[in-house]
């Protein structure tokens, strides 16, 4: 039996391909997660201005945006087994060299590395799983979030503790590098499907409803990532919390994606996840009244972990939507996320810091609502588009 075959007869349940994708997702989040935590450090270490620890982020960013351009290319070329064995050893090797930068300039360029090789992991995942049918590829993809949800999670953790005893913050880095070298030896062997549908796809154009749900997804990732770093600061300047008190306070909005995540997949089985959709996007719009409209603290943290709580599903209710629509090209369709997500990193927090500086952080936090706004409107057009296009390739 070929390759190619295999996942037509998949078991339903999670084998051993599957925990290798969602360990492995876990790892490239881990990593990802890493990074708010250990650039305060390389910015004292090597005396950087706050425009070269944001380059970092923006290196990253430029690198996942260059996968979505080229990464399905990349995986027909070598498939999709020796890219997540090169995408591993590649972006460890990118961490250590991260370590070890004396200058600025390997830095940046050791996340940038990190970026364009390492975001093949995430596109690999996805495609697999593009690959599985109905249900439990909606399963699938919410439990893969999940679980790089954790590790994500359990970043900032490590990072403290490394520290805390002494360690140091390269420490943590390489027990992340150190976790991915261990999936990879436990599963490096394991025959991976490489999905006959994206060899059929050629190179066929992705419908414009896949278009609609990928600039949803990226609109949803700026919601995400508006909450995430510009909370702290908010609690503090808007909300009056002392510096330390609003950094533990901005936790709840990690708290909030984690169980929106965790309990991702049993929702993904109890509910349509077109439902699930709009009331995500309800759930952000009622955090934000909360977390925008009281200086009360209790309110607004209370808020703050709503709105986690609805973020949590827009990245996998959107990335479903994304693959489901892209049918046969859903490998093509993977990679091509991984643009829309690499945009809202680039983008969003310097447009937020810039209406900051202008108006106020406050004014700059009503981003976050427009963000919802906008990525519910393409979302309907989406399922408008899909609809259509449906009822059109009915017999008549």
């Amino acid at each position: 039996m070929s390759v190619a075959s295999d996942a037509a007869v998949r078991p339903s349940g999670r084998d051993a391909v599957t925990w290798y994708a969602y360990l492995l997702l876990g790892y490239y989040a881990f990593i990802v997660g890493l990074q708010g935590n250990i650039l305060p450090f390389l910015r004292e270490e090597l005396d950087l201005s706050y425009r070269d620890v944001s380059l970092h982020t923006s290196a990253i960013a430029a690198g996942v945006m260059l996968v979505g351009f080229l990464g399905d290319r990349a995986i027909r070329v070598l498939g999709r087994r020796h890219n997540l064995v090169a995408a591993t050893l590649g972006s460890a090797a990118a961490m250590v060299l991260l370590t070890l930068a004396p200058v600025v300039s390997l830095s940046i360029a050791a996340c940038f590395l990190f970026g364009v090789i390492g975001s093949l992991i995430p596109v690999i995942v996805q495609a697999v799983f593009a690959d599985l049918e109905g249900q439990r590829r909606n399963v699938a993809i919410a439990e893969s979030n999940a679980m790089a949800c954790v590790f994500s999670t359990a970043a900032p953790v490590i990072t403290a503790l490394c520290v805390w005893l002494g360690s140091g913050w390269r420490m943590a880095v390489l027990a992340g590098v150190a976790a991915g070298l261990v999936i990879l030896t436990s599963f490096y062997r394991l025959p991976i499907p490489e999905g006959g549908s994206a060899r059929k796809a050629g190179d066929a154009p992705l419908p414009l409803a896949y278009w609609w749900y990928w600039a949803a997804l990226g609109l949803g990732v700026a919601v995400e990532f508006a909450a995430i770093l510009w909370a702290p600061a908010y609690l503090e300047q808007v909300v009056g919390l002392d510096p330390s008190a609003a950094a533990i306070a901005a936790t709840a909005v990690f708290a909030g994606m984690l169980v929106g995540r965790v309990s991702g997949a049993a929702l993904f089985r109890m509910f349509p996840i077109r439902n699930l959709f709009f009331a995500a996007a309800a759930t952000v719009f009622v955090g934000f009244v909360a977390y925008r409209g009281s200086i009360e603290p209790a309110v607004a943290i209370g808020g703050l972990f709503v709105l986690g709580l609805g973020a949590a599903l827009l990245f996998p209710l959107t990335l479903t939507f994304a693959i489901n629509a892209a049918g046969p090209a859903a490998q093509r369709g993977s990679a091509r996320v991984m643009i829309a997500s690499g945009l809202a990193i680039l983008l969003g927090p310097p447009l937020l810091g810039t209406i900051a500086d202008h108006a106020g952080l406050a004014m700059a936090m009503m981003m976050i609502p427009l963000f919802m706004v906008l990525s519910v409107g393409a979302f309907v057009l989406g399922e408008a588009t899909r609809r259509r296009t449906a009822r059109a390739a009915l017999p008549d």
